[in-house]
């Protein structure tokens, strides 16, 4: 199963917080908010002045930043400065969009929260992880994908493309066919459970049962340290600026996990080269025999 631990201060601090914000208790989720708020006012407080403002105590201030992996206030303070330092202008969500009214800004602001959330996917990116699931959905040669909401647009975009590659893929949104599905799986297979959350009930328990028949288990969420990370062999997490957007459940989640499966997606063409080359142009002459 894949390692779980605390996420290294070394990364920049702002993206560890929001990707560790699915696993944080209320205490740490009010901290976590108040981050993310007010960085410029948060690197120049005690730590007195910081649980004052944040409506809890010292001892948990100290344990949140060491859940962070700073080993004490003065470390994550000096983390905090580097990170607005690098990110002085950082996208916070669809925050405030509601109060908009003109359309350019209202755009403007959907463009720079998705650019943003592109760049920071890819200042996390494990491209070890990339590199692992296309060789295995090559040697494999077929993916099942258990996926629901949302997240079946994202699986429907990789389903697409390797299907251009002569590669199976089948996508499950039905509980009783992910299910099904899970319950003949065996060693050598390959799932992929998609939840940008990392909670699908439906997608955990399934995935579940796919590893206990022995198959290789792929999750891609936009959070660390969630229940769909617990059950997968690899995971591949991208940045999201959702819990700062207040229900508004911004695309920038879904466009980033599609950007990454892309990456996976190259990787097989080119591990597949003439054949590959030969796939497209089928499929590509196939497609143009259907447009006017």
């Amino acid at each position: 199963m894949n390692e779980k631990g605390p996420v290294s201060a070394n990364s920049e601090i702002i993206l560890n917080i929001k990707s560790q914000m699915q696993q944080m208790n209320p205490a740490q989720t009010r901290i976590a908010r108040y981050i993310l708020e007010n960085p410029d006012r948060v690197e120049g407080l005690s730590i007195g002045n910081f649980a004052k403002e944040s409506k809890v105590s010292e001892a948990t201030i100290s344990r949140f930043v060491k859940f962070l992996g700073c080993a004490n206030y003065r470390e994550f303070q000096a983390e905090m400065v580097k990170s607005n330092i690098l990110n002085h202008e950082r996208i916070r969500g669809y925050a405030g969009v509601d109060n908009m009214n003109d359309v350019y800004q209202i755009s403007q602001k959907i463009f720079d929260t998705n650019i943003q959330c592109l760049v920071d996917t890819l200042s996390i990116l494990d491209c070890k992880a990339i590199e692992k699931i296309a060789d295995l959905i090559v040697k494999s040669r077929q993916l099942w994908i258990f996926a629901q909401g949302r997240s079946v647009v994202t699986a429907g975009s990789l389903k697409h493309r390797l299907h251009r590659l002569g590669i199976s893929c089948t996508i499950y949104s039905d509980s009783h066919e992910q299910a099904m599905a899970a319950s003949l799986m065996k060693k050598g297979d390959v799932v992929m459970g998609i939840s940008t959350y990392g909670k699908s009930r439906t997608v955990l328990k399934n995935l579940r049962i796919a590893s206990s028949r022995h198959a290789t288990v792929i999750g891609v969420s936009g959070y660390r340290g969630t229940p769909l990370e617990e059950i997968c062999d690899i995971m591949l997490v991208s940045s999201s600026n959702e819990e700062t957007s207040f229900g508004f459940e911004p695309s920038c989640a879904t466009v980033a996990q599609m950007v990454m499966l892309d990456c996976v997606y190259i990787l097989i063409t080119n591990s597949m080269k003439e054949e590959a080359s030969e796939c497209f142009r089928l499929t590509c002459e196939a497609i143009e025999s259907e447009r006017e």
